[in-house]
């Protein structure tokens, strides 16, 4: 009777601080959708000091800790969401973000992968692991990235990421194709410079400098695209041009790029060629 009477006492105080960890969490979620972010935190400490094995709020307090730059706080929380939730996706794709932004690239793609795994059909996730995977190894990003243009195929940054994959991966029709594509659902400066370099690349001269100047009429100050647009000047003999190029790119690196010099020489080379 002792025994049970013991056991009655005990499911009571778990189940006392499984309720007063509720409490707190949903205290939280009031304070975070209000914009008090500090108080949700706080908030969510009481949770997990009420209930340290309560998944929602790690991951909660992961999310908000992420938010504020906070990554070790944020992977610590996220981790602990991951362990409790093996099969939460979300907690996963947070971890990831959160390994990310804390440089830890290794442990970022695995996390990544465990959600992408997870959640197939998850476009966030998989556009995630794709763009991320672009620089490492484009052809092993096409499929996730692909993944999340069929399931939106109207998301500018989903179409432009794809046709930066296959422009890595040197399949340059299926870059042209996707990129056109994001370019025609959103008027962007970065869509518009990527075209240029797509047809820079495929000696498509016309067609790089139309993108360029797109790209230059939408960011006045992206110094890339003057310096290439420059380039292609000088080869079709547009000295004007080119030289007034060079000199944008000069005046928004404030001379200071890597490349200043050769901006000056090219410069001083197209004044002499235009005296002759």
């Amino acid at each position: 009777m002792r025994t049970l009477a013991l056991l009655g006492i005990l499911c009571c105080a778990t189940a006392a601080r499984a309720d007063e960890a509720s409490t707190y969490y949903h205290q939280a979620m009031a304070y975070k959708k209000s914009g008090k972010i500090d108080d949700a935190i706080k908030a969510l400490k009481q949770a997990i000091g009420a209930r340290d094995n309560y998944a929602a709020a790690h991951f909660s307090i992961g999310i908000l800790y992420r938010q504020k730059k906070e990554n070790e706080k944020a992977i610590q929380h996220l981790e602990r969401a991951t362990q409790l939730e093996g099969k939460n996706a979300q907690a996963f794709y947070s971890l990831g973000l959160a390994y990310h932004q804390a440089g830890r690239a290794d442990d970022a793609e695995k996390a990544l992968r465990t959600a992408a795994k997870l959640a197939p059909k998850d476009d966030q996730v998989q556009s995630a692991l794709g763009t991320m995977l672009i620089r490492k190894d484009a052809k092993q990003a096409i499929p996730y990235l692909q993944a999340a243009v069929n399931a939106k195929p109207d998301d500018a940054g989903y179409n432009h990421n794809l046709g930066l994959a296959y422009r890595k991966a040197n399949d340059n029709k299926k870059a042209e194709q996707y990129l056109l594509k994001s370019a025609q659902l959103k008027e962007d400066a970065t869509t518009s410079f990527d075209l240029g370099v797509l047809y820079r690349r495929m000696e498509k001269k016309e067609k790089a400098i139309q993108h360029y100047e797109d790209a230059i009429r939408l960011d006045p100050k992206l110094a890339a695209a003057h310096w290439d647009v420059a380039h292609i000047y000088a080869q079709m003999k547009r000295e004007e041009d080119a030289i007034a190029a060079y000199e944008k790119y000069l005046e928004l690196t404030r001379g200071k790029s890597k490349d200043a010099e050769i901006a000056k020489k090219r410069i001083k080379e197209l004044k002499a060629l235009k005296k002759k």
